[in-house]
Order: C-alpha cells, then sequence, then structure tokens
C-alpha cells in the first residue's frame, strides 16, 4: 500500500460523510481518484498556518497534541510516515499577514522582504516549538523545514497552492489585502506567489490548485459563486458540519437552506462538498502531470461522485 498524506488547513480536512455535511475540503474527496494501491490520509485540521501546525505538535510530536484533538486516533503524523510515502502541503489561508489582529500571535507566518528580484527569504525555524510570531523564520522557512523532514523519513513532498478567497472586485477573483497577502511590486498573490518559489528551489513538484481554481471561479461567476461554498448561520457557526453536531445531508438539506435562505452568510474561504470535490479532482489530474510515479494509480474516473447544488445545474 502506497500512502499519501495530506498537510494543511480547512481547506484540505475531511470532514466525514457527504451524507452528514455541507462542507467540505478536498482531504473529503482525493482518495476517489486513486486505484486500490493507494491510501490517502488527512491529517490537517482548520485554523492552521504553517507555524501553528509544528506547535500543535501535529507534525513532528512536542506531547501538545492529544487524542482528543482532530484528527481524532491518528496522532502527529510524522511517525505515520514512512519511507516511499508522498505528502501533500497546502498551508497559506491562516499563514497570511493581512489575517485578523486576534489571530496573528496564534497563526500569522511572515514572509519577510523580498530581495530586488522579488524572491522571499528561506528562514528556517530553530530549536523546537513554540515558534512565536517573531521568532525570525518564514513562509518559506517553515514550508522548507517540512520539506527537509519528509525527506529524511525517505518520503516525497509536492506542494499545492491555495484555493482563493472568494474577495471579488468587477466581477472577478480579486488579489487584495486577506487573499493571500494581495498584491506587492511583484505581482499579485504574494503568498502563492512565495510558494511556487520554494517549489522552484528545492525541486519540489508544485501541484497548481491556485491557477485552477481561480479560472473555475472565474468562469462560475460571482453570483453562483455562493454554490460552491459553505454557508454560515447568524452567529458565524457551520451549518452542515457534522463535527460540531449539527449533521445535514447533501445535497437535499442544502439545497433547501438555499433556497428557503436558511442561513446567514456565504462563507468566502469554504467550500462546500462539491466545490471541494471539483478541486479534489483538479489535484488529481495535477498529480498525474506532475508527479510520474503516481501517473498510474490516477484513475480516469473517480469512484464517487457528489451531486451539483441546484443552483449550478
Amino acid at each position: 500500500m502506497l500512502n499519501i498524506f495530506l498537510l494543511g488547513d480547512s481547506i484540505v480536512t475531511a470532514y466525514g460523510k457527504d451524507e452528514e455535511n455541507f462542507i467540505g475540503g478536498w482531504g473529503d474527496h482525493l482518495g476517489c481518484w486513486f486505484d486500490a494501491d493507494v491510501k490517502v490520509i488527512s491529517c490537517a485540521e482548520g485554523g492552521k498556518s504553517t507555524r501553528s501546525y509544528l506547535n500543535d505538535g501535529r507534525f513532528v510530536d512536542t506531547g501538545r497534541f492529544t487524542k482528543d484533538m482532530f484528527p481524532y486516533g491518528i496522532g502527529p503524523c510524522y511517525d505515520l510516515i514512512g519511507r516511499g510515502d508522498y505528502v501533500l502541503i497546502e498551508f497559506c489561508h491562516n499563514d497570511d499577514d493581512s489575517a485578523r489582529l486576534e489571530k496573528r500571535e496564534l497563526r500569522h507566518t511572515p514572509l519577510g522582504e523580498p530581495d530586488e528580484n522579488g524572491i522571499y527569504p528561506s528562514i528556517m525555524p530553530e530549536g523546537k516549538p513554540p515558534y512565536s510570531f517573531d521568532c525570525g523564520a518564514t513562509y518559506k522557512g517553515f514550508l522548507k523545514y517540512y520539506i527537509k523532514k519528509i525527506r529524511e523519513k525517505g518520503a516525497y513532498p509536492a506542494l499545492v497552492t491555495p484555493v482563493p478567497r472568494g474577495y471579488f472586485k468587477n466581477g472577478k477573483i480579486a488579489s487584495v489585502p486577506g487573499n493571500h497577502g494581495g498584491c506587492d511590486k511583484f505581482g499579485e498573490y504574494a503568498y502563492v506567489r512565495a510558494m511556487r518559489q520554494v517549489g522552484r528551489e528545492e525541486d519540489v513538484p508544485v501541484i497548481e490548485l491556485f491557477e485552477k481554481a481561480l479560472k473555475f471561479i472565474n468562469d462560475t461567476g460571482e453570483e453562483k459563486f455562493k454554490y460552491l461554498q459553505s454557508v454560515k448561520d447568524s452567529g458565524g457557526k457551520t451549518i452542515g458540519e457534522a463535527r460540531l453536531g449539527r449533521p445535514m445531508s447533501w445535497n437535499r438539506d442544502y439545497d433547501r437552506v438555499i433556497e428557503n435562505k436558511e442561513y446567514a452568510d456565504i462563507d468566502n474561504t469554504h467550500q462546500n462538498r462539491y466545490g471541494s470535490y471539483v478541486y479534489a479532482g483538479f489535484i488529481a489530474r495535477e498529480i498525474k502531470q506532475k508527479i510520474p510515479a503516481l501517473k498510474k494509480h490516477v484513475l480516469d474516473k473517480p469512484t464517487k461522485t457528489v451531486k451539483k447544488p441546484k443552483g449550478l445545474n
């Protein structure tokens, strides 16, 4: 059995069954694109950045990760990774330095100042976690730490660029503060560019989810974007998430909630079951192109389908 481990945040998380959740992560669906020789194991959790994931002890054991923390019963993932396994890494949403102030010290990972060529610094963390907000390490440095540790296991790392947040301008997704670093003088989506730099510098495959998702969202359009996303109640809690004790069925209950406006907000960050399913397909096809050793294991058709919301039919 060949294992593919997933490290990341809420966009990657496997939330559970389609019949019990509106919200979805691509970790819920990626396994259906592979043959029986491959097992996909999601170790991702919401709200985590490259830094806080280490501070929790979710990667290398620090004694802080307990059996009561999601994903339940897995434990620190580094102990599970074996020689020849693959590890997909997608962190960005919580690293972004435009995060809310109260979250900064917990999550934010600085990019640092780019040089004259637009290359961001790669400063790796020193010592053992917890790593503070001002420890000096950078986003690229933390990504390179994961790559180094994974290679020490004889496993193969790959980076996955993050999906954009639903911030629109003139009907198209916009590179604004809060959307992966926004713009600087070198271009748009600073954190995404920094991740691609790591891929080139470390000779690691970069699975280009960002560009695929960006085109898909823009083609879908701002008006119908909501049908790719999760929904929230008036208290800001996710509607239809089994882990919160609020299971609801996709897509029967979801269509009713949307059509009857039984929600307060559309979540511009987190996908629903269909949106996350589409993104898992993008990743699988990118893996087929960019990781030759996995090509033969990627199926032409997935072993399951997730129905579209009525609003997209």
